[in-house]
């Protein structure tokens, strides 16, 4: 039985939700750093999920991302609807992305910080053909730049934490 794209959505915020109470907080309190502002029980649209003081007067606006399975490889949402035009989660306000994948688990079997600034700097750069990756679940349809783990790290944008 296939479902329908709302009934996806739900089960992705739910899922984000579930990875955000069970993995991610404690994560941030283990590190010592403070959630000023939590975005994910939100209603309203909004380009991050956090608001973290990392150090004292040191703030930083952090996504959370969670995808099931491990993979190689890091989906840069470049639009989110093709159809309506809505530019992807790239494009929004924030400092840091934290890009979790599970296995099975209530642990992440990866977790990479991605820091934006470098990042953007990194892809208004590019020229050349790329790998992309289209999708129709969830929201619309989704357009993804696929990027290595590898490359990232290798430039310093990325940071393997786990």
């Amino acid at each position: 039985m296939q479902m329908n794209n709302q009934q996806e959505i739900d089960n992705f915020f739910e899922e984000e939700r579930k990875r955000h109470l069970t993995f991610f907080l404690p994560y941030y309190k283990e590190k010592n750093w403070q959630v000023i502002q939590d975005n994910i029980t939100n209603s309203k649209q909004i380009t991050w999920d956090v608001k973290l003081e990392i150090f004292t007067g040191k703030y930083v606006l952090v996504d959370e991302k969670v995808r099931n399975g491990e993979f190689n490889d890091f989906l840069l949402e470049l639009i989110q609807d093709i159809k309506t035009g809505n530019l992807g989660w790239f494009f929004g306000i924030k400092d840091w992305v934290l890009y979790g994948s599970w296995l099975n688990s209530d642990y992440p079997s990866s977790l990479y910080l991605i820091k934006i600034k470098e990042l953007r700097e990194y892809i208004y750069n590019l020229s050349g053909l790329f790998k992309t990756r289209i999708s129709s679940r969830g929201w619309g349809i989704t357009w993804n730049l696929i990027l290595s783990w590898d490359k990232l790290l290798n430039k310093n944008i990325a940071e393997k934490l786990i």
